[in-house]
């Protein structure tokens, strides 16, 4: 037994301390993916639902048979292909689609939603000049196309919001 040798003390406690800065190091990259990919699965969620709502509203709009004197830069409100008058708007950090006095959230986490106008004459409405525009006899008759924009962000993230703009031609409108 005169010939082995084992570790000292000393190589021991180097070792160790090596391993425990190693792992120190490991688990903060492992900690920072993972709050990256929460993250990122976060804004895809946002980004998901946000799409699948604004597809669903240019798909009724886009088919409205007409557009309401009532809407404006944060409400639309036009009659469907079935005749029936439904609005689209925000409140309480939800996109609402209101259909016959009831009100059914379509998505969440919403900052904020827009809607501008154009006129066949090239007239561009939206939240800066709606009310002198409204006040013209049949404004709404003269429409070809609508902008709608909608932005959404989860509260507490550390990251910009997600915005989509979408512009929508008007083909059941007269």
């Amino acid at each position: 037994m005169k010939n082995e040798r084992g570790f000292t003390l000393v190589e021991l406690v180097l070792a160790a301390f090596l391993l425990s800065m190693l792992c120190a190091i490991v688990w903060g990259l492992f900690s920072h993916y993972v709050l990256y990919y929460r993250k990122a699965d976060d804004r895809a969620d946002i980004y998901s639902s946000l799409r699948i709502s604004l597809n669903r509203m240019c798909r009724e709009i886009k088919y409205a048979q007409s557009v309401s004197a009532a809407s404006d830069g944060s409400i639309i409100t036009f009659v469907n292909a079935e005749r029936i008058e439904v609005s689209y708007y925000c409140l309480n950090n939800q996109l609402l689609r209101r259909e016959k006095g009831v009100a059914a959230p379509l998505s969440g986490n919403i900052e904020s939603i827009s809607f501008s106008y154009v006129t066949k004459d090239g007239l561009v409405i939206d939240k800066t000049n709606v009310t002198e525009e409204k006040l013209r006899p049949g404004w709404v008759d003269g429409l070809s196309l609508i902008d709608v924009g909608i932005k959404a962000g989860k509260p507490g993230l550390d990251q910009e919001s997600v915005a989509l703009t979408r512009t929508i031609y008007l083909r059941g409108a007269p």
